[in-house]
Protein backbone atom coordinates (compact mmCIF):
# COMPACT_ATOMS: atom_id res chain seq x y z
CA UNK A 1 0.00 0.00 0.00
CA UNK A 2 2.82 2.15 1.26
CA UNK A 3 4.79 1.97 -2.82
CA UNK A 4 1.26 2.36 -4.32
CA UNK A 5 0.89 5.66 -2.67
CA UNK A 6 4.41 6.80 -3.12
CA UNK A 7 3.98 6.08 -6.85
CA UNK A 8 0.83 8.00 -6.71
CA UNK A 9 1.89 11.18 -5.04
CA UNK A 10 5.10 10.65 -7.59
CA UNK A 11 3.25 10.81 -10.29
CA UNK A 12 0.84 13.72 -9.22
CA UNK A 13 4.02 16.08 -8.67
CA UNK A 14 5.36 14.99 -11.84
CA UNK A 15 2.14 15.79 -13.50
CA UNK A 16 2.19 18.80 -11.70
CA UNK A 17 5.37 20.15 -13.14
CA UNK A 18 4.67 19.07 -16.71
CA UNK A 19 1.82 21.68 -15.93
CA UNK A 20 3.85 24.73 -14.69
CA UNK A 21 6.10 24.44 -17.25
CA UNK A 22 3.67 24.35 -20.09
CA UNK A 23 1.88 27.31 -18.26
CA UNK A 24 5.03 29.24 -16.94
CA UNK A 25 8.17 27.68 -19.05
CA UNK A 26 10.25 25.00 -17.52
CA UNK A 27 12.69 27.65 -16.31
CA UNK A 28 10.30 29.32 -14.39
CA UNK A 29 8.63 26.56 -12.71
CA UNK A 30 10.54 26.03 -9.34
CA UNK A 31 9.85 23.08 -6.82
CA UNK A 32 8.57 25.95 -4.25
CA UNK A 33 6.20 26.61 -7.20
CA UNK A 34 5.57 22.86 -7.53
CA UNK A 35 4.32 22.11 -3.68
CA UNK A 36 2.21 25.74 -4.08
CA UNK A 37 0.45 24.46 -7.18
CA UNK A 38 -0.17 20.81 -5.62
CA UNK A 39 -0.83 22.24 -2.09
CA UNK A 40 1.77 20.42 -0.52
CA UNK A 41 4.93 21.57 1.26
CA UNK A 42 8.11 21.60 -0.96
CA UNK A 43 9.55 19.89 1.39
CA UNK A 44 7.63 16.54 0.33
CA UNK A 45 8.37 17.18 -3.39
CA UNK A 46 11.53 17.16 -2.47
CA UNK A 47 11.20 13.77 -0.42
CA UNK A 48 10.47 12.75 -3.96
CA UNK A 49 12.78 14.87 -5.91
CA UNK A 50 15.62 16.21 -4.11
CA UNK A 51 16.87 18.31 -7.03
CA UNK A 52 15.46 19.77 -10.22
CA UNK A 53 17.27 17.45 -12.45
CA UNK A 54 15.72 14.76 -10.76
CA UNK A 55 12.42 16.11 -11.61
CA UNK A 56 13.01 16.47 -15.29
CA UNK A 57 14.66 13.28 -15.53
CA UNK A 58 11.00 12.14 -14.54
CA UNK A 59 9.60 14.50 -16.99
CA UNK A 60 11.69 13.23 -19.29
CA UNK A 61 10.40 9.53 -18.96
CA UNK A 62 6.62 10.82 -18.34
CA UNK A 63 7.06 12.33 -22.23
CA UNK A 64 8.08 8.46 -23.83
CA UNK A 65 4.87 7.16 -21.69
CA UNK A 66 2.77 9.70 -23.24
CA UNK A 67 4.59 9.66 -26.88
CA UNK A 68 4.13 5.90 -27.03
CA UNK A 69 0.48 6.13 -26.99
CA UNK A 70 0.74 7.31 -30.55
CA UNK A 71 1.16 3.65 -31.30
CA UNK A 72 -2.08 2.76 -30.54
CA UNK A 73 -3.85 2.48 -33.15
CA UNK A 74 -1.60 0.66 -35.40
CA UNK A 75 -1.10 -1.86 -32.69
CA UNK A 76 -5.11 -2.33 -32.15
CA UNK A 77 -5.02 -2.97 -36.11
CA UNK A 78 -2.07 -5.87 -35.46
CA UNK A 79 -3.65 -7.34 -32.93
CA UNK A 80 -6.53 -7.99 -35.37
CA UNK A 81 -4.18 -8.96 -38.55
CA UNK A 82 -1.11 -9.69 -39.92
CA UNK A 83 -0.52 -6.23 -41.28
CA UNK A 84 -0.98 -2.80 -40.29
CA UNK A 85 -2.40 -0.12 -42.96
CA UNK A 86 0.27 1.71 -43.97
CA UNK A 87 -2.32 4.96 -44.02
CA UNK A 88 -3.05 4.10 -40.08
CA UNK A 89 0.34 3.64 -39.43
CA UNK A 90 1.61 7.01 -41.08
CA UNK A 91 -1.59 8.88 -40.03
CA UNK A 92 -0.24 8.01 -36.28
CA UNK A 93 3.15 9.10 -36.93
CA UNK A 94 1.75 12.40 -38.01
CA UNK A 95 -1.21 13.10 -36.17
CA UNK A 96 -2.29 16.36 -34.36
CA UNK A 97 -2.37 14.16 -31.06
CA UNK A 98 1.43 14.27 -30.21
CA UNK A 99 0.51 17.89 -29.53
CA UNK A 100 -2.58 16.74 -27.40
CA UNK A 101 -0.17 14.00 -25.53
CA UNK A 102 2.92 16.49 -24.98
CA UNK A 103 3.71 20.26 -25.41
CA UNK A 104 6.61 21.01 -27.76
CA UNK A 105 7.24 24.04 -25.59
CA UNK A 106 8.08 21.68 -22.51
CA UNK A 107 9.89 18.80 -24.61
CA UNK A 108 11.98 21.71 -26.11
CA UNK A 109 12.64 23.25 -23.53
CA UNK A 110 14.09 19.58 -21.83
CA UNK A 111 15.69 18.79 -25.05
CA UNK A 112 18.04 21.75 -24.90
CA UNK A 113 19.49 21.25 -21.29
CA UNK A 114 21.06 18.00 -23.04
CA UNK A 115 24.14 20.71 -24.32
CA UNK A 116 25.06 20.88 -20.49
CA UNK A 117 23.57 18.56 -18.39
CA UNK A 118 24.53 14.71 -19.40
CA UNK A 119 21.87 12.83 -17.30
CA UNK A 120 19.50 14.89 -19.19
CA UNK A 121 21.34 14.23 -22.33
CA UNK A 122 21.22 10.43 -21.76
CA UNK A 123 17.78 10.18 -20.97
CA UNK A 124 17.14 12.43 -23.99
CA UNK A 125 19.41 9.79 -25.63
CA UNK A 126 17.00 6.34 -23.53
CA UNK A 127 13.95 8.69 -24.82
CA UNK A 128 14.69 8.03 -28.62
CA UNK A 129 16.04 4.59 -28.49
CA UNK A 130 12.61 3.07 -26.79
CA UNK A 131 10.44 4.96 -29.26
CA UNK A 132 12.77 3.40 -32.11
CA UNK A 133 12.77 0.13 -30.23
CA UNK A 134 8.89 0.16 -29.86
CA UNK A 135 8.47 1.18 -33.67
CA UNK A 136 11.10 -2.09 -34.53
CA UNK A 137 8.85 -3.84 -32.64
CA UNK A 138 5.32 -2.87 -34.27
CA UNK A 139 7.48 -3.01 -37.69
CA UNK A 140 8.69 -6.90 -36.90
CA UNK A 141 4.72 -7.52 -36.30
CA UNK A 142 4.12 -7.10 -40.16
CA UNK A 143 4.02 -10.30 -41.73
CA UNK A 144 4.48 -8.03 -45.77
CA UNK A 145 8.05 -6.39 -44.01
CA UNK A 146 9.18 -10.52 -42.72
CA UNK A 147 12.78 -10.72 -43.47
CA UNK A 148 13.01 -7.05 -43.99
CA UNK A 149 16.07 -4.88 -41.47
CA UNK A 150 13.44 -3.07 -39.41
CA UNK A 151 15.90 -1.67 -37.17
CA UNK A 152 16.77 0.57 -39.80
CA UNK A 153 13.68 0.91 -41.50
CA UNK A 154 12.29 2.66 -38.10
CA UNK A 155 15.66 5.15 -37.81
CA UNK A 156 14.89 6.05 -41.42
CA UNK A 157 11.18 6.69 -40.27
CA UNK A 158 12.33 8.39 -37.45
CA UNK A 159 14.88 11.16 -39.19
CA UNK A 160 11.98 12.04 -41.34
CA UNK A 161 9.56 12.43 -38.26
CA UNK A 162 11.80 13.99 -35.70
CA UNK A 163 12.65 16.12 -38.89
CA UNK A 164 9.43 17.20 -39.39
CA UNK A 165 8.40 17.95 -36.01
CA UNK A 166 11.16 20.65 -35.53
CA UNK A 167 10.33 22.08 -39.18
CA UNK A 168 6.49 21.88 -38.39
CA UNK A 169 6.59 23.65 -34.99
CA UNK A 170 7.86 26.79 -36.61
CA UNK A 171 4.97 27.01 -38.67
CA UNK A 172 1.81 28.95 -38.21
CA UNK A 173 0.15 28.82 -41.71
CA UNK A 174 -2.99 26.09 -41.86
CA UNK A 175 -2.36 25.55 -45.55
CA UNK A 176 1.21 25.69 -45.16
CA UNK A 177 1.75 23.18 -42.23
CA UNK A 178 -0.76 20.48 -43.91
CA UNK A 179 1.28 20.74 -47.46
CA UNK A 180 4.61 19.59 -45.57
CA UNK A 181 3.08 16.96 -43.42
CA UNK A 182 1.40 15.67 -46.75
CA UNK A 183 5.32 15.56 -48.21
CA UNK A 184 6.46 14.43 -44.85
CA UNK A 185 3.98 11.50 -44.82
CA UNK A 186 4.85 10.57 -48.56
CA UNK A 187 8.23 10.22 -47.63
CA UNK A 188 7.37 7.09 -44.81
CA UNK A 189 5.33 6.16 -47.14
CA UNK A 190 8.11 5.54 -49.81
CA UNK A 191 10.01 4.07 -47.41
CA UNK A 192 7.83 1.53 -46.41
CA UNK A 193 6.58 0.77 -49.91
CA UNK A 194 10.36 -0.03 -50.91
CA UNK A 195 10.88 -2.15 -47.82
CA UNK A 196 7.94 -4.04 -49.04
CA UNK A 197 8.63 -4.50 -52.80
CA UNK A 198 11.95 -6.05 -51.35
CA UNK A 199 9.83 -8.74 -49.66
CA UNK A 200 7.69 -9.74 -52.73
Amino acid sequence: MKGKISAERKKEIIEGFYYLSKENGLENTSIAKIGKHLGIPPSLVMHYFPTKDILISNLISYILDQYLKIYEPVIKELETKNHADPKTFVDSLFSREWNLLFDDGVFYSCYALIFRNDVIKKEYRKLHDRLREFLKEILDRDESLKNQDTQLLAEQIFVVVEGAYYYLSMIDNEDTYNKKVENFKEQVYDLLRKKEEQHL
